[in-house]
Parts: structure tokens; C-alpha cells; sequence
């Protein structure tokens, strides 16, 4: 069925295909380079930029004075051929946990800096976090991917976290120095945290899936929820179980 395109705001088209700009270009762009790739006035485009990031859709660096995807926008990738196989190992013991706690169970896989999320298991609660299938965040803001980190060593998890570490919230750790303190007592626990470091108001707890190679694990399992469900003791509570879960879980068959 065709669109009547009296019923199109043209304002918002122009800003989505701004969007579309920064999405196939795979890179920060200036604006004469986005204005002139959607045909659009320069005085326009920076209208709607702006805009945009005030709604938090487009990010700007003021050094390069480039636009870039902001953390609204979710941009699928590929996922990697074993990401399938091993949705389906972890699968029985995501639905165990989802039972045992009635919280967000997530699966995520690392790629890079950032971790991928593959599956999810979600909450039968009216107040629940929940992230989308394929989202990336960075590895240093989140449960997942820190509980990924503190199996690498030194030298891996000096490649892994970037010496500028972006700050996802108020209460992201950025500091490199506080960053591996926190890595080290999650070590020591066999269990991360997210305390509102990658999105305000949702906490998180994570452990890794370790391989028997025993080579740094590339993918985590966690539970996240709501702050005001996931108290302290609960975290800590749910910190030990996923340890002893993710253990139990072999997913070398899948990487073979």
C-alpha cells in the first residue's frame, strides 16, 4: 500500500533521513557532508541536529566538530555464527534464572570494546529493565561486560577498555584507576556490577560463561532490574547464583 504523503511531516523526514545518514556512513560526519547527503540546507540540517541531540539521538564533538549516533539509537549488526549456538546451550539455565527471580535474565557476547546483547529472557513484572536484542553498550558501563573483563589479563583489559572511558551516566566509572579496583574485588567474587552505570535508574549483575581452554571468556550471562527491587543483598544474592550457573554452562561445543 503506497503513503499519502499529505500526511508526512516533512520536518521529521528530514531528521530520520539525517539519522540514515549517520547510519550507513559508519562514521562521525560534519554537517556540510550530512547536508549535502540529504539535500538539505545547511542551516536546516543543523536545526534538526541539534535537535536531535537534545533528544539524545546524535551526539556532537566540539573537538572534531562531527555528528555522531547517539546512545538512543539502537544500530543492529551481524551477529557472529556462534552467537546462535550459543543462545541455545544457555538458554535452559536463562529460564531457570528468570523463574528463580522473576527479573531480566540477558545474554551477551563481546565484540571489540563493546558487548552485544543476544538474548534475553524477560520479566513478568509491570516495573522491569530490559534491553533489546543486538544493542551494544560499552564493556566498562556494563554487568555483562565487565564480568567478561575480569577474566582477561592485564594486558587484554588494557586493549578492551579505552583510556577515555565515555561516561554512560552520572554514575558511570571513568576513572581508570577506580575502573580496575572494581574489576579486581569482581574478580574476587566471581561476579560484576552495574549500579546505574549504564542506565540511570536499572541496576545489574553479571557473571561469565568461561571456556575450559581456560582462555579469557567471550561471552556473560546477567539479571538486571529496577534499583528499588534490586537491593544490595539481593544483588549479592543473585551475584552468587549466576556464579555457580554461568560455571555450569559449556559452550565450547558452540565455538568448535
Amino acid at each position: 500500500m503506497s503513503l499519502d504523503r499529505r500526511y508526512i511531516v516533512a520536518p521529521v523526514h528530514k531528521s530520520m533521513q539525517l539519522l540514515d545518514a549517520l547510519v550507513s556512513g559508519k562514521e562521525p560526519m560534519a554537517l556540510s557532508d550530512l547536508a549535502a547527503s540529504t539535500a538539505l540546507p545547511k542551516t536546516t540540517a543543523f536545526r534538526y541536529l541539534y535537535t536531535l541531540r537534545a533528544s539524545g539521538f546524535v551526539t556532537y564533538d566540539e573537538r572534531t566538530e562531527r555528528y555522531a549516533i547517539g546512545p538512543r539509537v539502537a544500530v543492529a549488526s551481524p551477529l557472529p555464527s556462534y552467537a546462535e549456538r550459543i543462545k541455545e546451550i544457555a538458554q535452559p539455565a536463562m529460564l531457570r534464572l528468570q523463574r528463580q527471580f522473576n527479573e531480566t535474565v540477558n545474554l551477551g557476547i563481546r565484540d571489540g570494546t563493546d558487548i552485544i546483547y543476544i538474548d534475553m529472557v524477560g520479566s513478568s513484572r509491570l516495573l522491569h529493565a530490559e534491553a533489546k536484542i543486538g544493542k551494544r553498550d560499552p564493556l566498562h558501563s556494563t554487568a555483562l561486560g565487565k564480568a567478561i573483563l575480569l577474566t582477561l589479563g592485564m594486558s587484554e583489559i588494557d586493549r578492551a577498555v579505552p583510556r577515555r572511558m565515555v561516561a554512560r551516566t552520572p554514575y558511570t566509572i571513568t576513572d581508570r584507576e577506580h575502573f580496575l579496583d572494581d574489576i579486581a574485588r569482581s574478580a574476587a567474587r566471581k561476579y560484576a556490577l552495574d549500579l546505574e552505570e549504564n542506565e540511570v535508574g536499572a541496576r545489574c549483575v553479571a557473571a561469565a560463561i568461561t571456556e575450559p581452554s581456560g582462555r579469557g571468556a567471550m561471552a556473560a550471562i546477567s539479571i538486571s532490574g529496577p534499583c528499588q527491587l534490586m537491593s544490595d543483598d539481593m544483588l549479592a544474592r543473585m551475584g552468587r547464583v549466576l556464579a555457580g550457573t554461568a560455571g555450569s554452562i559449556d559452550i565450547s561445543s558452540a565455538l568448535n
